[in-house]
């Protein structure tokens, strides 16, 4: 019966690959115009895979409600966004580092598109899928990861942004139908989900440290304004109306989900309080289910996961295509491109199992590539967003300096300072010199 469930539906996921295949470069980037109910499908589908789903149940589990720190500063950090929106969508671009080269210059460009790669890696969304397919079917970890990865990279290999919307759309409805039906299951158990579990679980400051509270929120908060696949949304929307409605539909969306999210952490937390992988909480507790609620709840959980990762790997096999290699080829084919596009999906998917085999955990995999892309496209992107335009030397040393400090300080750890704090400052730090002695110069 699994085996049935998994096989229809990656037969499912390959026709929607090929029926939506890119024929042309701007169709695979951009894919077709997207109206308000497209786009808050491909905007909740994005964000929440197994980071979210599986990783907010593990985080609950582990935190208690200190999972907040996850979630709350993910809302705030798009409701900035909707005031931001003004200077995004009417730009008329294909990727987030061709937007911010406005402002900064075509090296610029290259840099950040390269460094969108490390974004774009998903091995959090392949952790998550190995571990659903280990646990509902008898095969090693593993070998699951890297059938889960295949399931992922082939479909946007072929059809691009459009076969990413249309799977987006369908795994919206599968995922938000795995979570609805968690609920009366959960209630059905007859728990009571305070007794039984220590009062410090559901104080959000007992059990998380603050730096690791700031980490969270600075992450979560910045994801939004740096997401070069929000981006894309918003390039192919059929408005400036359409995107701020979808952003604040979507906030909505992803609160109720958090609930359940929430609800089922803790529901895992009385009934398996010995877990040794917190990653598995959520599918330890959907194996009690009956056996049809186990096959929607297999399906809407690889949905969840195959929207996010589709997305990512999209947006960052796109952008190396068109940012970096057509900078570097000017004369170079649409065609060859796309070939291109197509080639750096399945090297992404690659990257990212070989992460993923490493990590073996969702969180910290998910923590590591954002730090990076956090800490070196941070502060160039605000500055253009608030108007504050950097000198584009200063704006590419400031992407350097940030994501090779915070890279360096991840393997080398001399101090018990978070990576994402060492390269920020850094990364200010290098604003800040650089503009000085640019001011320097120019009084001389």
């Amino acid at each position: 019966m699994r085996e049935a469930v998994l096989l229809l539906y990656v037969a499912v996921t390959m026709a929607v690959g090929i029926r939506a295949k890119a024929a042309t470069l701007e169709k695979f980037i951009l894919g077709d115009r997207l109206d308000t109910r497209a786009m808050v499908a491909t905007i909740v589908s994005t964000f929440y895979g197994a980071s979210a789903v599986l990783g907010g149940v593990s985080l609950t589990y582990q935190l208690g409600l200190g999972v907040i720190w996850f979630m709350v500063p993910f809302y705030l950090g798009n409701v900035a966004v909707v005031f931001l929106l003004g200077r995004i969508a009417n730009s008329q671009r294909y990727t987030l580092p061709d937007f911010l080269g406005d402002f900064y210059g075509e090296r610029f460009v290259v840099a950040s598109s390269i460094l969108l790669a490390t974004l774009c890696l998903i091995p959090e969304e392949i952790i998550g899928g190995g571990k659903i397919l280990s646990q509902f079917m008898p095969m090693p970890t593993e070998l699951a990861m890297g059938l889960v990865t295949f399931v992922l990279v082939v479909p946007v290999a072929i059809g691009g942004m459009k076969a990413d919307v249309t799977t987006d759309i369908v795994q919206f409805v599968l995922m938000l139908l795995m979570l609805v039906m968690m609920v009366p299951f959960v209630l059905g158990l007859r728990l009571n989900l305070v007794a039984g579990i220590p009062q410090e679980y559901f104080n959000p400051f007992s059990r998380i440290s603050a730096q690791e509270m700031a980490t969270f929120f600075t992450l979560l908060f910045f994801l939004p304004i740096t997401s070069a696949p929000l981006y894309q949304r918003f390039f192919a929307a059929e408005s400036e109306a359409c995107s701020r409605k979808s952003v604040i539909y979507s906030i909505a969306i992803w609160m109720i989900v958090d609930s359940i999210i929430i609800m089922c952490g803790f529901a895992a937390l009385q009934l398996f309080p010995d877990l040794a992988d917190p990653d598995i909480s959520l599918i330890v507790l959907a194996a009690t289910l009956p056996p049809v609620g186990r096959g929607v709840f297999f399906v809407g959980l690889l949905a969840a996961i195959t929207s996010t990762a589709n997305s990512f790997l999209q947006s960052g096999a796109s952008s190396l295509a068109y940012d970096v290699f057509r900078h570097f080829r000017p004369t170079i084919s649409e065609g060859r491109l796309l070939t291109l596009s197509r080639l750096f999906v399945i090297l992404l998917g690659l990257l990212s199992l070989a992460l993923a085999l490493w990590f073996q955990m969702i969180v910290p995999a998910l923590i590591f590539t954002l730090s990076i892309w956090t800490a070196g496209v941070l502060v160039p992107t605000l500055a253009a967003l608030m108007g504050r335009r950097l000198r584009g030397k200063t704006a590419l040393y400031s992407l350097a300096g940030g994501a090779l400090s915070c890279l360096v300080w991840k393997v080398v750890q001399p101090l018990d300072v978070d990576p994402l704090f060492v390269g920020l400052g850094f990364s200010l730090l290098v604003v800040a010199t650089s503009e000085f002695l640019a001011t320097r110069r120019q009084r001389l």
